[in-house]
């Protein structure tokens, strides 16, 4: 035998294995050359009670075929785009999380020096200068160290801070007065924030 006649054979056996006869095996291969669909589709449908039957699908058009083939990439690029949208979300509100850990540190950190300086003096000394007349108060804290001096005003009841306030002398009750806005108020904190601002 020679080597055409047995591949000539092997592909008849190969036609009659698939169940075709040679001429709708080159009906078939002739119309796939010329981009000729072979007739309707048809769907396997097993039904709930397990019969197959089959139903006819209508061949679907050229416009059908390109939605199909462009929907994936498109589905793909929305998807794509979501997900920088997201990302760049995450990253506004990672960077809003940190200015607020931040502002929060800051506070933290205003409240414990405002504890400090309250906690400063000692009740007793309170109660001496609280008893005093103001003008003998006033030369006496004038005489302290001016966070000292503002520590006791600051804890003392407001007329009698204002009282020895005015006995000092000017520029003393002005720096004690100082010392007393930049550990009590939090504006003081943002380096004197605008009016209507606050932390």
């Amino acid at each position: 035998m020679t080597t055409k006649r047995s591949l000539i054979l092997a592909g008849a056996a190969l036609a009659l294995m698939l169940g075709a006869s040679p001429s709708q095996a080159e009906e078939s291969s002739a119309e796939i050359a010329a981009g000729v669909p072979a007739g309707p589709a048809k769907l396997r449908v097993v039904g709930p009670d397990g019969k197959q039957s089959s139903a006819e699908v209508a061949p679907r058009s050229d416009v059908q075929n390109y939605c199909s083939n462009i929907a994936d990439p498109a589905l793909d690029q929305r998807n794509a785009l979501q997900l920088a949208k997201l990302k760049d979300a995450e990253g506004q509100v990672s960077a809003k999380i940190d200015e607020l850990e931040a502002k929060r540190q800051e506070v933290q950190s205003w409240l414990a020096d405002r504890k400090a300086f309250m906690d400063s003096t000692s009740d007793i000394m309170i109660a001496i200068y609280s008893g005093m007349k103001p003008d003998a108060a006033a030369s006496q804290l004038a005489g302290l160290d001016r966070p000292v001096a503002a520590a006791l005003l600051a804890r003392l009841k407001s007329r009698q801070a204002s009282a020895i306030l005015a006995e000092m002398p000017a520029p003393i009750a002005a720096e004690i007065s100082r010392v007393i806005i930049e550990k009590t108020d939090r504006a003081s904190l943002a380096g004197a924030a605008p009016k209507g601002q606050s932390l």
